[in-house]
């Protein structure tokens, strides 16, 4: 794949970070991508007794290739410290073979960002070093959405009030009530971070994200669901019964979690906006070899003026997407200069941002299938898993009406809705 049409910010990125690109970039061509009309029948990997190829990826790509060892910190021993530019330009790498290799593969990031702000919890975050530095692979899968609703937990401006998993103290411990769904790599996670309503406390002193180990007695989680793509990420439902932690395990509580989640949904949004370039970057691929090698009336498809015209729209697509993403996470990166993450700003751009970049992937990665025919549509012409996926990367993190309603918020001073 040629790098040097795209736009990544290579004079905003460490040339450490960018030999990690190269490396996950390798290891897409020769490891992933071989395998790329395989996946959609592994959505129930986690369920197959034995070894199998999908495992050895994941294997590979936490251990193996380190990328656990990004999460942590440098100061606490990891390879971390990435800005967000930084950051999306290795989940890109990795996108490109499969969103949701991805998705999981990256999602332990999450715990740590709760972690690490607005003030550090120290004890967790070592905690979380040494599970992430460790010879094994560790997943710390981030449970939020509940069955009433999603974007409603993430949503601070109803202040809890529709978080329905209920946390409560007794003695040194927090017993934990309450059902979640669609957590990504819930089923291979051995750690969850919850978002949680404490009984009887008034916002913000309501919001807890608490800490619990898979093996804990009351913890207890459905098979994988089937979906429409993504299948390497797993989701589905996760019941605490009585589930007791000790108090050290809350990773932030009250107007610290409130911030804590509002930046994770701000990164997170960003990260979706990624995922969308990933998959289209991949589209990209996948049409641009049809168009060189297919002719049509004796000459390349590629030199017919109405195809022409199509293949623009998809490039105006493409070059709108990265810009938006990268001037975003630019200025993500310089908290310094237009705040932190929890900050109505910053978090009405990042919404906007996975609004934008996902329809722009969608409509160019659909014009591309248009464009291939019936065999865009095949299994065989590999675009209609992409469009698959592309559908999924416009739906997580809120969903995109929220999104909407939080730029409005920002602009317009929308206080009722």
């Amino acid at each position: 794949m040629e790098t040097d049409i795209f736009f990544r910010p290579d004079h905003l990125m460490r040339e450490e970070v960018k030999m990690f690109c190269n490396t996950l970039r390798d290891f897409v061509n020769k490891e992933v991508l071989p395998h790329e009309g395989e996946f959609d029948a592994y959505w129930d990997w986690t369920e197959r007794e034995g070894p199998n190829f999908v495992k050895d990826l994941f294997e590979k790509l936490w251990i193996d290739l380190g990328l656990q060892k990004v999460f942590v910190p440098p100061q606490y021993g990891g390879m971390g410290g990435f800005s967000m530019i930084e950051n999306a330009a290795v989940i890109l790498e990795l996108t490109r073979g499969d969103h949701g290799l991805a998705e999981s593969g990256f999602i332990s990031g999450g715990a740590v960002v709760f972690a690490g702000m607005p003030v550090p919890n120290d004890v967790m975050l070592r905690k979380f070093a040494d599970l992430l530095l460790g010879d094994e692979p560790y997943l710390i899968a981030s449970a939020l959405t509940e069955p009433h609703g999603g974007g409603a937990v993430e949503d601070m401006r109803l202040q809890g009030a529709q978080i329905r998993t209920r946390a409560r103290q007794e003695g040194k411990e927090w017993v934990i009530n309450g059902h979640k769904l669609w957590p990504s790599g819930y089923r291979e996670a051995k750690m969850f971070a919850v978002v949680c309503a404490v009984e009887g406390k008034e916002f913000p002193n309501n919001l807890a994200l608490i800490a619990v180990p898979t093996d804990t007695p009351g913890v207890s989680t459905s098979k994988p669901y089937q979906k429409m793509g993504t299948s390497l990420d797993t989701n589905g439902d996760i019941w605490f019964d009585n589930v007791r932690v000790p108090e050290e395990n809350c990773i932030q509580e009250g107007d610290n979690a409130v911030k804590a989640l509002t930046a994770w949904c701000t990164g997170a949004r960003g990260a979706a906006a990624t995922f969308s370039v990933g998959i289209m970057r991949r589209a990209y691929e996948v049409l641009k070899q049809y168009v060189d090698n297919r002719e049509t009336a004796g000459k390349p498809m590629k030199e017919h003026g109405p195809i022409v015209y199509e293949l623009g729209q998809i490039a105006s697509d493409m070059i709108s997407a990265e810009m938006f993403l990268w001037g975003t996470l630019e200025r993500l990166d310089r908290a310094d200069i237009y705040g932190p993450p929890w900050e109505p700003k910053q978090l009405a751009m990042a919404s906007v941002c996975a609004n934008v970049v996902g329809d722009c992937a969608w409509r160019a990665i659909n014009r591309g299938l248009e464009l291939m025919g019936s065999y865009g549509y095949s299994k065989e012409g590999k675009m209609e898993k992409l469009l698959r996926d592309a559908k999924i990367a416009q739906i997580v993190v809120g969903g995109r009406v929220l999104r909407v309603v939080e730029a409005a918020r920002y602009y317009f001073g929308t206080e009722t809705v």
